[in-house]
């Protein structure tokens, strides 16, 4: 649990409240594995969903185990920089967008997102 309390946060920090700096791709929901922070094991589905008014959503889970975490986000050389809604703790990561693939490398782990419809 601790662990996936850190990709939480991780994944969290990647907002913030003005979108000034704004990737038009990268609005949208984004559809992947979670990974074990310290195994990279794969741990359940999550959504990352970033809309044009710099909200970033975590859907993790599914069903009525799914949870939602709200952040905001900003976009600044090809790093996505995310602000915790709740703790206002701050995290960046850097990211990278091929045809329907998000690649997000956070503490040098690599996760792959694919965009839905």
């Amino acid at each position: 649990m601790k662990n996936l309390l850190i990709i939480f946060s991780c994944l969290m920090a990647l907002s913030c409240s003005s979108q000034k700096n704004e990737d038009p791709k990268l609005i949208g929901k984004w559809e992947g594995m979670l990974k074990d922070l310290e195994t990279t094991n794969t741990m359940g589905k999550i959504v990352l969903e970033f809309t044009k008014d710099g909200k970033f959503i975590q859907y993790v889970g599914e069903g009525k185990m799914q949870n939602s975490l709200e952040s905001t986000y900003t976009v600044k050389d090809h790093k996505i920089i995310a602000v915790d809604k709740a703790t206002n703790e701050k995290d960046e990561t850097d990211y990278e967008i091929k045809n329907d693939t998000l690649t997000i490398v956070y503490q040098g782990i690599e996760n792959k997102y694919v965009k839905l419809k």
